[in-house]
């Protein structure tokens, strides 16, 4: 908690912030005095990064005779003193522009190339890493699920559920199945499976259709085993593909010139269970911002992580945002991850619909 923080103080900060988002270097107070329109002297300006210093909302860094936010400085800056702060005017020309391009994308292809386009747009707009979810399971329904054989004991089951989204998975059998196994199968679990959220199928729903199975057909109960298990593993809240953008971007901040601290970065962006996890684990509102030493995952506690959530119908389904230096842009970065979240949301409906 900040103590009060009087209006000079504050005007300070910002221009503190701002410059040094701008050029990434420590800032001192002449460069304050001659650049920015605070009223008052080099001198006082000191006296007054002196007192934000003991409250830690700057720091020095190393020797330098500058200052530079701490995540401390940052979080005050985004919940207290970015408010007003308007949307730049291509967050503005973005909703246009990507609703135009998703109504191309959505008739043409699947989601899955929805959310890689969404993406790389996303790291293009901001300049930093994007990362992108496909819609989580929950209050997803199945739109149709298909066993097709690979070879004599490998087949393919293959789930689309109503957003439109492609789970698949190569499972093995003990045993080949004819045709007409196949299609009383596949005919049999779209009758059951269409139209059920996929958080609805338990492994005890499925032991349900395994003993109903067993008195209509005559196929081994080790191989509907295996076949319930693939319906579980792709109906599992934790099934879904993280798409990243602009990986690159981290290359040009200067925070991550040491090797150490880029293969940290790097090494999690390539991890996409950390990702996932990151993901789940995050509170369900609409917009998260993780400043520095707020990051859950200790590696990544040289960023800033903005995430918003995107909803169908009033339930969380999928996230979107960006993870960049602490040292970004928040108010552009905020307005382009927010309204690309509303964007997806419109889109998911949709397809839902």
């Amino acid at each position: 908690m900040v103590k009060k923080v009087d209006e000079r103080k504050k005007r300070i900060l910002k221009a503190i912030i701002h410059e040094h988002i701008l050029t990434a270097e420590p800032v001192g107070s002449r460069t304050l005095a001659k650049t920015y329109k605070l009223g008052i002297s080099s001198a006082t300006i000191r006296n007054e990064m002196s007192d934000l210093e003991e409250l830690g909302l700057i720091e020095q860094p190393y020797t330098s005779a500058g200052r530079i936010p701490s995540d401390k400085g940052y979080r005050f800056y985004v919940d207290s003193l970015m408010r007003g702060e308007e949307a730049f005017p291509q967050e503005i020309d973005l909703k246009i522009q990507v609703e135009q391009i998703l109504k191309d994308l959505h008739y043409k292809n699947g989601i899955q190339n929805i959310m890689s386009h969404l993406a790389r747009m996303l790291s293009r707009i901001t300049q930093h890493t994007s990362i992108v979810s496909e819609p989580l399971a929950p209050n997803v329904r199945i739109k149709h699920i298909q066993l097709t054989p690979v070879d004599s004991q490998s087949y393919l089951l293959l789930l689309i559920t109503d957003t439109g989204l492609v789970h698949n998975k190569i499972i093995k059998l003990n045993g080949p199945l004819n045709n007409r196994q196949i299609n009383y199968l596949n005919n049999f679990f779209n009758d059951k499976l269409c139209h059920r959220d996929l958080e609805s199928i338990t492994p005890d729903y499925l032991e349900k259709l395994s003993a109903e199975l067993l008195g209509k057909v005559d196929i081994p109960g080790d191989i509907l085993d295996s076949i319930h298990k693939g319906i579980i593993v792709l109906s599992s809240p934790n099934d879904f593909k993280i798409y990243l953008g602009g990986t690159s971007y981290i290359l040009d901040q200067p925070e991550f010139n040491d090797r150490d601290s880029l293969k940290k970065v790097m090494k999690i962006l390539e991890e996409e269970e950390i990702l996932k996890d990151l993901f789940v684990k995050l509170p369900e509102q609409d917009l998260v911002v993780l400043i520095g030493q707020e990051n859950i995952i200790t590696d990544m506690q040289k960023c800033s992580v903005v995430i918003a959530t995107y909803f169908v119908d009033n339930s969380a389904i999928g996230r979107i945002g960006v993870i960049g230096p602490t040292r970004m842009e928040y108010p552009r970065v905020l307005a382009s991850v927010n309204t690309m979240s509303r964007l997806i949301s419109k889109i998911i409906s949709e397809l839902s619909g």
